[in-house]
Protein backbone atom coordinates (compact mmCIF):
# COMPACT_ATOMS: atom_id res chain seq x y z
CA UNK A 1 0.00 0.00 0.00
CA UNK A 2 2.75 1.67 0.79
CA UNK A 3 4.41 1.88 -2.55
CA UNK A 4 1.15 2.67 -4.48
CA UNK A 5 0.42 5.87 -2.21
CA UNK A 6 3.97 7.78 -2.33
CA UNK A 7 3.33 7.71 -6.60
CA UNK A 8 -0.12 8.60 -6.42
CA UNK A 9 1.12 12.13 -4.31
CA UNK A 10 3.69 12.18 -6.67
CA UNK A 11 1.33 12.56 -9.46
CA UNK A 12 -1.24 14.43 -7.82
CA UNK A 13 1.16 17.55 -7.03
CA UNK A 14 2.31 17.18 -10.30
CA UNK A 15 -0.89 16.85 -12.64
CA UNK A 16 -3.05 19.40 -9.60
CA UNK A 17 -0.70 22.62 -10.33
CA UNK A 18 0.86 23.91 -7.09
CA UNK A 19 1.17 27.61 -7.64
CA UNK A 20 4.96 26.53 -7.51
CA UNK A 21 4.74 23.97 -10.39
CA UNK A 22 3.47 24.64 -13.63
CA UNK A 23 1.71 27.75 -13.35
CA UNK A 24 2.50 30.70 -16.27
CA UNK A 25 3.70 33.85 -14.92
CA UNK A 26 2.24 36.50 -16.27
CA UNK A 27 4.37 39.03 -17.99
CA UNK A 28 3.15 42.89 -17.69
CA UNK A 29 3.50 44.58 -21.05
CA UNK A 30 5.70 47.52 -20.86
CA UNK A 31 4.23 50.27 -23.41
CA UNK A 32 8.13 51.17 -24.62
CA UNK A 33 7.11 53.66 -27.36
CA UNK A 34 4.93 55.38 -24.18
CA UNK A 35 7.98 55.92 -22.42
CA UNK A 36 10.62 56.58 -24.79
CA UNK A 37 7.69 59.72 -25.95
CA UNK A 38 7.59 60.55 -22.57
CA UNK A 39 11.33 60.79 -22.05
CA UNK A 40 11.53 63.01 -25.36
CA UNK A 41 9.01 65.15 -24.39
CA UNK A 42 10.65 65.86 -20.80
CA UNK A 43 13.94 66.46 -22.94
CA UNK A 44 12.49 68.96 -25.45
CA UNK A 45 11.00 71.37 -22.17
CA UNK A 46 14.15 71.16 -21.32
CA UNK A 47 15.89 72.43 -24.08
CA UNK A 48 12.71 74.76 -24.83
CA UNK A 49 13.52 76.34 -21.17
CA UNK A 50 17.85 76.18 -21.35
CA UNK A 51 17.20 78.12 -24.50
CA UNK A 52 15.11 81.38 -23.25
CA UNK A 53 17.47 81.34 -20.12
CA UNK A 54 20.09 82.15 -22.68
CA UNK A 55 18.55 84.00 -24.56
CA UNK A 56 17.63 86.21 -21.77
CA UNK A 57 21.24 86.48 -20.56
CA UNK A 58 22.10 87.67 -24.37
CA UNK A 59 19.27 90.21 -24.26
CA UNK A 60 20.34 91.62 -21.08
CA UNK A 61 24.19 91.54 -22.10
CA UNK A 62 23.07 93.29 -24.92
CA UNK A 63 21.33 96.10 -22.65
CA UNK A 64 24.56 96.00 -20.60
CA UNK A 65 27.01 96.42 -23.83
CA UNK A 66 24.48 99.35 -25.26
CA UNK A 67 24.40 101.29 -22.30
CA UNK A 68 28.30 101.11 -21.79
CA UNK A 69 28.83 102.44 -25.26
CA UNK A 70 26.74 105.61 -24.81
CA UNK A 71 29.60 106.53 -22.06
CA UNK A 72 32.31 107.11 -24.47
CA UNK A 73 33.73 110.12 -22.72
CA UNK A 74 36.67 109.15 -20.31
CA UNK A 75 38.13 111.53 -17.59
CA UNK A 76 41.71 110.31 -17.52
CA UNK A 77 43.84 110.14 -14.74
CA UNK A 78 46.85 109.04 -15.93
CA UNK A 79 48.22 107.70 -19.02
CA UNK A 80 50.64 104.77 -19.64
CA UNK A 81 52.82 102.79 -21.98
CA UNK A 82 54.02 99.93 -20.06
CA UNK A 83 50.84 98.44 -18.55
CA UNK A 84 52.25 97.34 -14.83
CA UNK A 85 52.61 101.11 -14.26
CA UNK A 86 49.16 101.61 -15.23
CA UNK A 87 47.65 98.47 -13.15
CA UNK A 88 49.66 100.15 -10.00
CA UNK A 89 48.66 104.04 -10.58
CA UNK A 90 44.64 102.16 -10.54
CA UNK A 91 45.63 101.13 -7.54
CA UNK A 92 47.16 104.24 -5.72
CA UNK A 93 43.66 106.21 -7.44
CA UNK A 94 41.51 103.50 -5.98
CA UNK A 95 43.04 104.51 -2.19
CA UNK A 96 42.72 108.42 -2.96
CA UNK A 97 39.01 107.68 -2.87
CA UNK A 98 37.91 106.66 -6.85
CA UNK A 99 35.82 103.19 -7.00
CA UNK A 100 34.70 103.63 -10.92
CA UNK A 101 38.56 103.31 -12.21
CA UNK A 102 38.96 101.64 -15.10
CA UNK A 103 41.98 100.79 -17.67
CA UNK A 104 41.59 101.76 -21.24
CA UNK A 105 43.34 100.66 -23.99
CA UNK A 106 43.69 103.93 -26.42
CA UNK A 107 44.40 103.49 -30.37
CA UNK A 108 47.62 104.72 -29.62
CA UNK A 109 49.18 101.74 -27.20
CA UNK A 110 48.65 103.82 -24.39
CA UNK A 111 46.70 102.39 -21.52
CA UNK A 112 44.47 105.25 -19.85
CA UNK A 113 43.34 104.80 -16.08
CA UNK A 114 39.76 106.21 -16.00
CA UNK A 115 38.24 107.53 -12.68
CA UNK A 116 34.52 107.66 -14.87
CA UNK A 117 32.53 107.65 -18.00
CA UNK A 118 30.05 110.01 -19.17
CA UNK A 119 27.63 110.01 -22.11
CA UNK A 120 28.65 113.55 -22.82
CA UNK A 121 31.77 116.09 -22.97
CA UNK A 122 30.31 118.44 -20.80
CA UNK A 123 29.28 115.64 -18.04
CA UNK A 124 33.01 114.44 -17.87
CA UNK A 125 33.75 118.08 -18.09
CA UNK A 126 31.60 118.62 -14.66
CA UNK A 127 32.78 115.92 -13.09
CA UNK A 128 36.80 117.68 -13.54
CA UNK A 129 35.28 120.42 -12.08
CA UNK A 130 33.29 118.33 -9.19
CA UNK A 131 36.74 116.66 -8.54
CA UNK A 132 39.16 119.52 -8.41
CA UNK A 133 36.82 121.83 -6.29
CA UNK A 134 38.14 123.25 -2.89
CA UNK A 135 41.55 121.90 -4.23
CA UNK A 136 44.46 124.28 -3.89
CA UNK A 137 46.32 121.96 -5.95
CA UNK A 138 43.96 120.44 -8.67
CA UNK A 139 44.73 117.03 -10.05
CA UNK A 140 45.45 116.72 -13.12
CA UNK A 141 42.80 115.39 -15.08
CA UNK A 142 41.09 115.37 -18.58
CA UNK A 143 38.67 113.97 -21.22
CA UNK A 144 39.00 111.01 -23.26
CA UNK A 145 36.64 110.03 -26.32
CA UNK A 146 36.33 106.44 -27.24
CA UNK A 147 35.61 105.22 -30.58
Amino acid sequence: MKRIIVPILLISLLVSGCKYFGGKKEVKKVDTMAIWQAKQDSLSKIQVAIAAKEQAVKDSLQRIQDALAKLKFHVIIGSFKVPTNADGWQQEVNKMGFNNTKIIDSNNGFRLVSIGSYETYSKAFAEIGKVNAGKEQPIELWVYEAK
